[in-house]
């Protein structure tokens, strides 16, 4: 998957979830209810939803509704407490806002809905970290999650701003204010990620073919099980747990975790052990073909393991590396 097109489908997930989100509130929540509390619930149940499919949309691609499940749960919970804070945030803030002196209600009203909407896309960003595990992720997440917060709150308040209240229009300006706040909270997350991602693995031939797969953590898993960190299906010469990527400082290393050498090749070499990732290196696990790809700041030359330049010392391979019994599921952060 290209980044424009990961962009655009968290984008659309963040919509569509947002627009279903708002559904549910309609249907499950009275009218007379006291202010406050539709303001908690509504927020959690549009967090929630539009928490889910930001987080769970890849593995629901792919068909794996385990996969799929497990995640959105994760993006559900961080989704809702964030869209509860957020909504009743953006209320308060609203309401100190219109004390000030000389400022126009529909400016306050956007900073307030911005500023409020900033701890739901923070809370989004910080679920697809910790699914991940991975702090990179996190980061990203926050950073990416407070921007789209702060675009598509201001957003959803510019929206509503000329609609009357009671009106069947100002009805349907919340969903198109949701489905606005929702995209820009999933694709600004998606943008972070993809500006600021240090490497990655790109699908040449088999599952998910075109595909990208950032590399954020020490160590990223590759295999079949529903999860490793990139999943490669209908493969049977692919194992399991087939491989790690290992960032070590600054260097990656491609790790075999028990897999046959010849179903793990390195730039056509066979794998038994650990090799060497270099920018542009084509890695076979069974019939799938990937390319390693650095960003472009980081593309340095370096040393070969085990060898020398002159005036500097030989770096060796963490043992803990060599040994695929240390390796599993369980990836650094």
């Amino acid at each position: 998957m290209t980044r424009l097109l990961r962009i655009y489908y968290n984008g659309i997930f963040g919509a569509a979830g947002a627009l279903v989100g708002w559904l549910v509130f309609g249907l499950a929540v009275p009218v007379d209810w006291p202010w406050y509390s539709t303001t908690l619930l509504g927020g959690s149940i549009v967090g929630g939803v539009i928490g889910y499919l930001v987080v769970g949309w890849e593995a629901l691609l792919d068909w794996s509704w385990p996969r799929f499940f497990r995640m959105g749960v994760h993006g559900l919970i961080f989704g809702a407490m964030g869209g509860a804070v957020g909504a009743i945030a953006g209320e308060w803030i609203n309401y100190a806002l219109q004390e000030l002196p000389g400022l126009p209600g529909t400016l306050s009203t956007m900073v307030a809905r911005g500023l409020g909407w900033m701890a739901f896309g923070v809370a989004v960003g910080l679920g697809e970290g910790y699914v991940a595990r991975s702090w990179r992720k996190t980061s990203y997440g926050a950073l990416g999650g407070t921007l789209g917060g702060l675009v598509g709150g201001a957003s959803f308040a510019l929206v509503l701003s000329e609609l009357g209240r009671g009106e069947v229009s100002y009805v349907w300006g919340q969903a198109v204010g949701l489905m606005i706040l929702g995209a820009c909270i999933g694709s600004l997350i998606a943008a972070v990620e993809e500006a600021l991602k240090p490497a990655t693995l790109r699908v040449l031939r088999g599952w998910r073919e075109g595909w990208e797969f950032a590399i954020l953590k020490a160590e990223t898993t590759i295999g079949r099980d529903e999860k490793a960190d990139i999943l490669l299906l209908r493969d049977m010469k692919v194992e399991k747990y087939h491989a790690k990527v290992v960032a070590r400082d600054g260097r990656y290393l491609l790790v075999n975790l028990g897999a046959p050498g010849h179903h793990t090749l390195v730039d056509g070499k066979p794998v038994s052990h650990v090799a060497e990732l270099n920018d542009g290196a084509r890695i076979q696990l069974g019939d799938q073909v990937l390319m390693f790809h650095l960003r472009q700041a980081r593309r340095t030359a370096r040393a070969p393991l085990g060898r020398r330049r002159e005036g500097e010392t030989t770096r060796a391979v963490p043992e803990a590396i060599l040994l695929p019994d240390q390796a599993g599921p369980r990836g650094g952060n």
